[in-house]
């Protein structure tokens, strides 16, 4: 199984490298037949709607620019997984790439309040926080180390889904195998709630429910059904424990090399691209709970009582990360907003 797995990576490499290599003077902004290209990547299906969203601005940049500005999307992780990813855009190797906001705590400490299990009331409680100055404010912060941060996307509430048992109480995660995102904040929210959490790449994490490498993972309703992981996890309750959004950065390399003027239809193109990514999204996680419902797939409610353990169960890990006066005060903002 490991040498399997082993091999397969190899392979994916390998592919990767030989587009990136073939696709390289894209990266540099040059004009290929009067169109300047730029490449852009997601570990999503191409019917997500993070990936719709790039297309759909690909589109608005064709017309803003009379045809001489485009998007290539590379879907499905075709190029790498959100890591790898990321690192190509700060080089400049990539110049569009669609991360969670997880994958850039390291980079941004602040950018990890959004993060925070259990922060924000609903999706609407996150998208008044987007979509005003505090929204406005933390993409500006992004700007550094490489990349520039255009626009937040709608990700939905992140719920735990199990092979075997489903998780009614707190008790229930003790000593289960669940998968997380490489992020310092997931580990330990997990590791707090007694599970054992395992850092896995998202494209990787399939095969691990399909073998029993892992008793469970965690991710919004879109990503576990779009991967198709509901065919060996069908049991999911609805914790929605984070709300944590998703960003689409650029290179900074890349950005530098676009006049003025194109910068300016890129970043209206992104920002035409938001609603309709979140009309998308809304639309389709009713229609996906349905089918979902229908193929078997039992939903599971946390009552409140069962939910202010879980979030009791969490407190002290404020401190540890997200304990900076700078973040306190945007916690308190978030919290703040009606």
């Amino acid at each position: 199984m490991v040498r399997l797995t082993r091999r397969h990576g190899f392979f994916r490499w390998l592919l990767s490298a030989a587009l990136l290599w073939m696709a390289a003077p894209l990266a540099a902004l040059e004009t290929v037949d009067g169109v300047r290209t730029l490449r852009s990547a997601d570990v999503q299906q191409t019917d997500y709607p993070t990936v719709q969203a790039v297309h759909f601005m690909s589109q608005s940049l064709h017309r803003q620019s009379g045809g001489k500005l485009a998007i290539q999307v590379y879907s499905s992780a075709l190029l790498g997984d959100e890591a790898a990813l990321l690192q190509l855009t700060q080089s400049g190797e990539l110049d569009l790439n669609r991360v969670s906001v997880q994958a850039l705590e390291d980079l941004f400490p602040l950018i990890r309040v959004l993060s925070l299990p259990f922060l924000f009331r609903d999706v609407d409680h996150v998208n008044r926080v987007l979509d005003g100055p505090i929204g406005a404010e933390l993409l500006a912060a992004m700007n550094r180390k490489g990349l520039v941060a255009l626009a937040f996307f709608e990700a939905g509430g992140r719920s735990i889904s199990t092979v075997s048992q489903p998780v009614g109480r707190l008790e229930d995660l003790r000593g289960l195998r669940i998968r997380v995102q490489p992020s310092a904040l997931a580990f330990a929210v997990f590791e707090a709630w007694g599970a054992r959490p395992i850092k896995l790449p998202f494209s990787q994490t399939g095969n691990a429910l399909a073998t029993r490498l892992i008793d469970a993972s965690e991710n919004n309703l879109l990503a576990y059904a779009s991967a198709e992981h509901h065919r060996h996890a069908p049991r999911l309750t609805l914790t929605h424990h984070t709300f944590s959004p998703e960003v689409l950065v650029m290179s900074r390399r890349s950005w530098d090399a676009l006049s003025g003027a194109e910068q300016a239809m890129l970043r209206r193109a992104a920002r035409e691209a938001r609603p309709m990514m979140r009309d998308m999204w809304q639309q389709r996680e009713e229609r996906v709970e349905a089918l979902l419902r229908l193929a078997g797939v039992s939903f599971v409610e946390l009552p409140p009582a069962e939910r202010a353990r879980f979030e009791a169960a969490l407190r002290p890990l404020h401190e540890r990360f997200v304990g900076s006066p700078e973040q306190r005060r945007l916690i308190a903002r978030i919290r703040a907003l009606r």
